[in-house]
């Protein structure tokens, strides 16, 4: 095994959280913006390489059950999710009394109508206001990670097909935790769901830890990821605005649920990440100097997506406060948070977090995050283009 680094995964999570900002943020484009990528967005990517990534740092073939690693990331990603609470709820205080805008975000309101109870609440996870359900997900995920590396290395077929059979039997009964922040009363990311997409990704991490290609050049494969990710945005689209009407009628809401990660949804996310590892130029952009700042984004991304986190929160109470914001100023906040957000992972690199250098079939240790961790050394990937 060699030491270079696969710059694919850093370029790829480095977009996605630019693009989860961009979503997040509450522009007045926001939500036709969340729904110009196809059937799927940022999060299904970023979930799929978070499960690579899990598995380059932390798998070992035949290691047998050792959860030390994964769990004592699971338990960093859970402190940094109370963190970010603190600070939301900080803010929201801070705007409730500046600006008597008791109605600005009702999840954070209703904290405050009985702040010790939800506030124990938060620190069991059922208690999760607007976007701070996304870090307890990569939480469960990094839990079950150590079982599933153990399942990997006793028969993957065995590992793909249960993982499937949970998703297929949760989406299907509609069976979550407790989320008693927002409207639907349950996870927005259902971890039990979203655990397919990332053991997809620890499968794919394994075959690369182990020097094995992934994702091999296939042109009918080729073909048809092609024709879907690019006629999944204008159908998309058209539905969403209303221009059409699904041709799965009443079932398409199944299919594109991302709470329970509906099955267009994830054929969408591996037809994007098939053409990603099949195209030279995105291997390309990946080592090109002009894209390093998205890489290394990618790289330290546990601070990048907090950063992320509280900025979206921030635009969302400026839209609240002036709905009528012009859309120059828009895009300047817009361009502005996405600046920060680079300068986090530039300045984390060069003060010397993390790992300097180019490719490798490594990436940062786990999941959603990290901001700094060692890289693992693994064979360089193989494809025809």
């Amino acid at each position: 095994m060699n030491g270079e680094r696969e710059n694919r995964i850093d370029l790829l999570r480095g977009l996605s959280l630019l693009l989860i900002f961009i979503g997040h943020a509450d522009f007045t484009f926001s939500p036709t913006f969340q729904q110009s990528r196809g059937f799927s967005d940022a999060s299904e990517i970023f979930v799929l390489l978070s499960g690579m990534s899990c598995a380059l740092a932390y798998y070992r073939p035949d290691m047998g059950l050792r959860v030390a690693q994964p769990w004592k990331r699971a338990v960093r990603l859970y402190c940094v999710h109370l963190l970010l609470l603190a600070i939301m709820v900080t803010i929201s205080a801070l705007v409730i009394m500046t600006f008597d805008k008791t109605i600005w975000a009702a999840d954070m309101t209703d904290f405050w109508r009985d702040p010790i109870h939800h506030g124990l609440q938060a620190l069991s996870l059922s208690y999760m206001p607007g976007n701070l359900d996304i870090l307890p997900m990569y939480v469960a995920l990094l839990l079950i990670a150590p079982f599933a590396f153990l399942l990997h290395d006793w028969s993957k077929t065995v590992l793909l097909g249960l993982s499937c059979l949970i998703w297929f039997i949760v989406g299907l009964r509609h069976i979550n935790f407790p989320n008693a922040a927002i409207e639907g009363k349950s996870w927005f990311f259902d971890p039990l769901s979203w655990q397919f997409i990332f053991v997809i990704g620890i499968y794919l991490g394994a075959r690369m830890r182990r020097g094995q290609p992934i994702l091999a050049y296939n042109a009918a494969v080729f073909t048809a990821a092609s024709f879907f990710a690019i006629a999944a945005i204008p159908a998309n689209l058209a539905i969403h605005l209303g221009f059409i009407d699904s041709p799965f009628g009443g079932l398409h809401h199944q299919l594109v649920s991302k709470v329970y990660d509906g099955p267009l949804r994830i054929t969408n996310v591996l037809a994007i990440v098939y053409l990603a590892w099949n195209i030279g130029t995105v291997k390309a952009a990946a080592a090109h100097p002009s894209f390093r700042l998205i890489c290394l984004a990618g790289r330290h991304s546990l601070a990048v997506f907090s950063a992320g986190i509280l900025l979206s929160f921030g635009a969302a109470v400026l839209m609240t406060l002036d709905p009528d914001m012009p859309i120059v100023l828009q895009l300047l906040l817009l361009a502005g948070g996405c600046a920060l957000q680079l300068a986090i992972g530039w300045l984390l690199q060069e003060g010397g977090h993390g790992q300097s250098g180019s490719s490798t079939a490594c990436v940062s240790p786990s999941e959603v995050p990290q901001s700094g961790g060692r890289c693992v050394n693994s064979t360089p990937l193989r494809r025809p283009l």
